[in-house]
């Protein structure tokens, strides 16, 4: 059902032709066990010494886009609540620390004022993205208008529709619908790629990815919910059939409590998030994984992560995947359904 995991993550040439910098060929001794496996990358995180604001973190070529993105972008939702000055300062750590790839949206509280305040004069050495969450065009046009304010900017490296999950998606590919207004955004030079995203129901996927226009994919992927939306085998291979770049989001299950603004961490515990990490940034075709923060500590930690990575051996992966389901069957369908509720003809 899944495909091996072997498969996914040990593909020797997939390393090799995503443009991985050759600083991550020097890594950490194995390790052992499934703790040690998930607790590696955080520890020598921690005891690392402060690195130069030059620091470099290793790039992949996000898909057909051909851009060089670094693996770690930076997710802005949870420090949403924050003033727009503190946003300011994680971003400005994340570009200290080596992050080109931001994301934004404008449901995100005071995320895409921060990142606008930041970015300034440094908007050119980012790769933007931001998303439009909206049943029709004039509430893509709102959306739009908003962020191109916020963010004080006149183009978009990337603008997904977003939450596809939560949207009503069956007009979305009508002349008059929400998709083709986005496309057609690309087309007048608003944004240089257009996206898709969401956490679940991943069968409204595979459409959408058929029609040529998705140049960016950003969906859930984890170790868990891989046994419950399970994109990893419904959505990804059609994705990589297009040569779409993909971007995994939720790589630590999303918020504890699925509350952004508890600061107390992700759903997985602490001890998991190395491997985490490990895991979705070893699925063939991914290029980076989008990581919400809401601390300066917590972005160096995760760039310390992204510069240790390496793929998990199979050893590895089977004791991962054991967890994962076990916890699969706590978690749930916390993202929302995984089918279309029987009445809805999408």
């Amino acid at each position: 059902m899944f495909g091996t995991l072997k498969e996914a993550i040990s593909r020797r040439g997939f390393m090799c032709q995503t443009g991985c910098l050759a600083g991550t060929a020097t890594l950490a001794p194995g390790l052992a066990t499934l703790e040690t496996l998930a607790t590696g990358a955080t520890r020598s995180a921690e005891a690392a010494p402060a690195r130069a604001a030059s620091a470099i973190l290793p790039q992949r070529i996000l898909g057909r886009t051909k851009i060089p993105v670094t693996m770690f972008t930076l997710g802005t939702a949870p420090c949403g609540s924050f003033p727009p000055a503190k946003i300011a300062e994680l971003v400005n750590v994340a570009l200290d620390q080596g992050v080109t790839a931001i994301d934004t949206s404008e449901k995100y509280g005071n995320s895409q004022e921060g990142v606008g305040l930041a970015l300034g004069k440094r908007r050119k050495e980012v790769f933007l993205s931001t998303k439009v969450f909206a049943n029709t065009i004039a509430e893509a046009e709102a959306s739009l208008a908003k962020s191109v304010k916020l963010l004080s900017t006149d183009y978009f490296d990337v603008l997904y529709y977003h939450s596809l999950g939560n949207l009503d998606v069956r007009r979305a590919l009508e002349p008059d619908g929400v998709f083709t207004w986005l496309v057609k955004r690309k087309k007048a030079g608003v944004c240089r790629f257009v996206g898709i995203s969401g956490h679940n129901l991943p069968g409204r996927f595979p459409r959408f990815l058929e029609t040529g226009d998705v140049d960016v994919l950003l969906v859930a992927i984890n170790f868990v919910d891989r046994f419950t939306y399970n994109f990893e085998g419904k959505v990804l291979p059609l994705a990589r059939k297009h040569n779409v770049g993909i971007v995994a989001m939720k790589v630590f299950g999303g918020a504890a409590g699925g509350n952004y603004k508890d600061p107390s961490g992700p759903k997985l515990e602490e001890q998991h998030l190395g491997a985490a990490l490990r895991y979705a940034l070893g699925i063939e075709g991914v290029a980076t994984a989008n990581i919400g923060v809401h601390t300066a500590e917590q972005i160096r930690r995760t760039a310390q992560m992204v510069r240790d990575f390496r793929p998990l051996s199979p050893e590895e992966s089977s004791a991962l995947l054991d967890l994962g389901k076990t916890l699969a069957q706590e978690w749930g369908e916390h993202f929302g359904p995984v089918k279309e509720p029987a009445t809805e003809n999408t």
